[in-house]
């Protein structure tokens, strides 16, 4: 048997082995830096955000688009900044970023139909996670936007391997993250969480990503357990949702198991499936905004 670890190593020699991987621009970073600091303001983050001329327009795209619903135009990025609130505009920075690093035009499953997906499980983990708090709905949506970007790098910067893993789905109808495993020996959830702690994104937000296909075992030392554990419950049920809706594409046609576990830290009972499951359908109205800014 195989070293635990071999399969993880392989995913960060892939990760690390990357010359042409785009880095976190210092403006991506130091937005990220201002969202942790209690004493920002909205106009220290227009400071910044104001330089980039493309990422002031999605914003302000954003926060007047059919989401919102504001009757008069917002044309003021600190306007914009105080509507959308902190974590969204955070979101909506690491997103412009994400969208415009890589080029995945041409997913064999879709690029639209992927970045759909996304967004939706984005927009259903927040609204799971809502309940508990604000931080944590608004760290849910960043999770779930980019719960699946391991699937873009390994397009990407692995062709001929993630080709093969996606021939298994194919050839055998199954997930796409049990053929990563199968083919690879990691799959894109581990890429996905390798890239983010590469851009010194926080721990919490690394894990929901990592661990959205295990269950949400595990804790971060120094973190509130049940809120860390909470948030990769929340995208693993947005997930399955969201697939179960056939909202987009995840580039296979199955529907993982549902945790129990990730229920239950979620506070939900197999009795109240249904009803979230509704829930999650009227939330999807939300995506639209986001998706104008693809």
């Amino acid at each position: 048997m195989p070293d635990d670890n071999g399969p993880r190593l392989e995913a960060h020699r892939l990760v690390e082995g990357i010359d042409a991987l785009p880095t976190l621009p210092s403006i991506v970073a130091r937005v990220n830096e201002l969202v942790q600091d209690p004493s920002t303001s909205a106009a220290d983050l227009n400071a910044v955000i104001s330089r980039d001329l493309v990422l002031s327009g999605r914003l302000l795209k954003l926060v007047n688009s059919s989401m919102y619903g504001f009757p008069r135009k917002i044309a003021n990025v600190t306007h914009a900044v105080v509507i959308l609130g902190f974590n969204t505009v955070r979101n909506v920075v690491l997103s412009s970023f994400v969208l415009d690093a890589f080029d995945a035009k041409d997913l064999p499953f879709g690029y639209r139909d992927f970045w759909v997906h996304s967004v939706a499980v984005a927009t259903a983990a927040s609204g799971l996670l809502q309940p508990f708090s604000h931080k944590e709905a608004d760290d849910g949506f960043i999770c779930g936007l980019l719960h699946d970007i391991g699937k873009v790098v390994m397009h990407q910067y692995a062709r001929e391997r993630f080709a093969e893993v996606l021939e298994v789905v194919k050839t055998e109808d199954s997930l796409l993250v049990e053929a990563e495993t199968k083919v690879l020996g990691y799959n894109h959830a581990d890429v996905g969480g390798i890239l983010l702690d590469q851009w010194h994104l926080p721990t919490h937000i690394v894990q929901g990503v990592s661990r959205h296909h295990t269950e949400a075992r595990g804790q971060a030392p120094g973190e509130d357990a049940a809120a860390y554990g909470r948030l990769a419950a929340g995208v693993h049920v947005a997930d399955i949702l969201v697939r179960a809706l056939l909202i987009g594409s995840g580039g296979d046609k199955q529907i993982p198991r549902l945790s129990h576990e990730a229920l239950g830290a979620l506070g939900i009972g197999l009795d109240d499936i249904p009803l979230t499951l509704e829930h999650a359908s009227d939330n999807m109205s939300r995506i639209q905004g986001f998706l104008e800014i693809l």
